[in-house]
């Protein structure tokens, strides 16, 4: 093996000269006119291949993130690739970046390596030498060389290039060429970084763009998080894509959609799946693996997690064979999650938001909240609000003396008046205690006249009711009337509960003390408390009641029974 060191000038010097410019401006005409990297190195391999007359011409470039040698450019003549041992060139490529300089290889020093598969093992040589056969080889002894071009810019390392020929010996001016041509190539190939790298941006954005526009669909849960896998495969070229949402009931990650409509197809596969999604969890990063054998070839996954929450795992399955998962990959599905983690938490939002609110609130109320995504309506706050309370008097012994199924009818009805004025009046319904029922004013949305709107609501709720009654005493059901009890003070107001359940609902003084207001009043009444009355006595007409005295509120309490809003 020769390592050139500034070999002096042939007594051509002239021509040698002209050749090296002609080659210089040959590569950098191909600079100009290739229309994109792929074909740019393709056409200076080509090239070079053509002006040193060389069997076969290859070019290595390392990955600017693995520093692994990829090929990426072949010319040939006499079809050795077909046998091509990338282990052999990777071996070559790395002695030469070590080398730093242009080497030249005589058949008979090749490396042991090198030598084993050119003649040893012509059937999986990465290139035999171009004779046809060890005898011709043996015949040719040290006409064949090889030459290693180190591709460097400055001190950085970028690749190999390699050449290989027999009937004629590398010169000290086919170095003098090779490192001309090499000066040349160097920017070439970071031209083509710089396109890459730009196309690479492109496709990260226009993947953020589509995946934004299915979220613009307001299509379902489920149907947004299959378009969203199914737009991942297209890009990544994967061929499942699969979403895991974390459970934290079960505190464990549970497969929410896949892009295999038959989860048979799946299943062999699954625990694979399952180890490398809680890794990513418990990382709390991209994790990607290669040649894994099996089922699985190539299998990449990343984290949701939004606000310090955890939301899922996004990932992507190559098939068995498949070509992997590269850095490129990684990065659209980095670009991708980062879109997906917000989707998926708003999604996941909106469903709480009308699995929580959606039978509580009017529908106009509901799509106010939803336009809200920055407003966390469930969270626990303090807030001053007005509750009521509305509850038939007489139930136990009504229901004693009511057919079942009549009484189950007359209730249902009964429930369903009250819930309609509630709601028309963008009241929330908090919950029904038997045949009790339960109201906000204020919450979810602020309301400036939530005492009034509650005090309208309590008589509207009377009025409702008399037409029940009417209905239902025509069909055997006995007067069942109701009081009404009002409230107002500061509540913590927020959804409350477990995992298995929980509702959107207040805790406080003033929600016990509407309770047991309700509870004294009579027939056809509705008693607001004094706080309640302070914020309303000018709108309505009210009679108060004093020295009340109520079950767990000290002291006696002065109530109002108001019959009427002032227009």
């Amino acid at each position: 093996m020769g390592v050139s060191n500034d070999p002096q000038l042939p007594p051509d010097g002239l021509e040698l000269t002209r050749r090296q410019l002609d080659v210089v401006l040959a590569i950098d005409r191909l600079r100009d006119t290739a229309p994109e990297p792929s074909t740019l190195l393709t056409s200076i391999v080509k090239l070079l291949a053509d002006k040193f007359q060389a069997d076969f011409c290859l070019l290595c470039l390392l990955d600017r993130e693995t520093r692994e040698l990829e090929l990426k450019s072949v010319s040939e003549r006499r079809g050795h690739m077909s046998r091509a041992s990338p282990e052999a060139v990777r071996s070559l490529a790395w002695q030469v970046l070590e080398a730093g300089d242009v080497v030249i290889w005589q058949e008979n020093d090749l490396p042991p390596a090198w030598h084993a598969l050119a003649v040893e093992d012509t059937e999986s040589a990465m290139f035999a030498l171009p004779y046809e056969s060890h005898e011709a080889s043996a015949q040719a002894s040290g006409s064949g060389q090889l030459a290693g071009v180190p591709v460097c810019l400055g001190e950085e390392r970028l690749g190999v290039l390699l050449l290989a020929r027999s009937e004629a010996p590398f010169t000290q001016g086919d170095v003098v060429l090779l490192k001309a041509a090499e000066s040349q190539i160097d920017s070439a190939v970071m031209q083509t970084y710089a396109h890459y790298e730009l196309e690479q941006r492109n496709l990260e954005l226009e993947t953020i763009y589509r995946v934004d526009r299915i979220r613009d669909q307001n299509l379902s849960f489920d149907d947004m998080l299959n378009a969203v896998l199914h737009e991942l495969c297209t890009v990544i070229k994967a061929a499942m894509g699969f979403v895991m949402l974390y459970d934290r009931t079960g505190q464990r990650l549970e497969l929410r959609a896949s892009t295999h409509d038959n989860l048979f197809r799946v299943a062999p596969t699954f625990d694979i799946i399952d180890q490398a999604a809680n890794e990513a969890l418990q990382r709390a990063r991209l994790v990607c693996y290669n040649e894994l054998g099996g089922a699985l070839h190539s299998l990449m996954c990343i984290p949701l997690i939004l606000r310090d929450e955890i939301i899922g795992v996004l990932g992507v399955t190559d098939g068995d064979g498949g070509r992997g998962f590269n850095s490129e990959d990684c990065r659209l599905l980095t670009a991708i999650a980062s879109q997906m983690d917000t989707a998926i938490f708003e999604s996941l939002e909106r469903v709480r938001l009308r699995r929580v609110l959606g039978r509580a609130v009017d529908q106009r109320v509901m799509e106010r909240i939803l336009a809200n995504p920055d407003v966390d309506f469930l969270k626990g706050e303090r807030s001053v609000l007005t509750v009521l309370y509305a509850d038939i008097r007489g139930s136990t012994r009504l229901a004693e003396r009511t057919d079942p199924e009549l009484l189950v009818g007359f209730i249902n009805d009964y429930l369903s008046r009250m819930t309609e004025v509630i709601l028309s009046n963008q009241g929330t319904l908090d919950k029904f205690v038997g045949d009790e029922v339960m109201a906000l004013f204020g919450a979810p949305f602020p309301q400036p006249d939530h005492a009034l709107r509650a005090v309208r609501v309590g008589l509207e709720m009377q009025r409702a009711h008399q037409g029940v009654m009417e209905s239902w005493n025509a069909r055997g059901v006995e007067a069942a009337p109701i009081g009404v009890g009002i409230a107002t003070g500061e509540l913590i107001v927020g959804e409350m509960g477990s995992a298995q359940r929980s509702d959107y609902t207040v805790i406080g003084r003033a929600a016990n003390l509407g309770a047991r207001i309700c509870a004294v009043a009579q027939a056809g009444q509705v008693l607001a408390s004094q706080a309640t009355y302070d914020l309303v006595m000018s709108r309505v007409e009210a009679t108060p009641i004093h020295g009340l005295a109520l079950k767990g509120v000290g002291g006696q309490v002065t109530v109002y029974d108001v019959t009427r809003i002032l227009d």
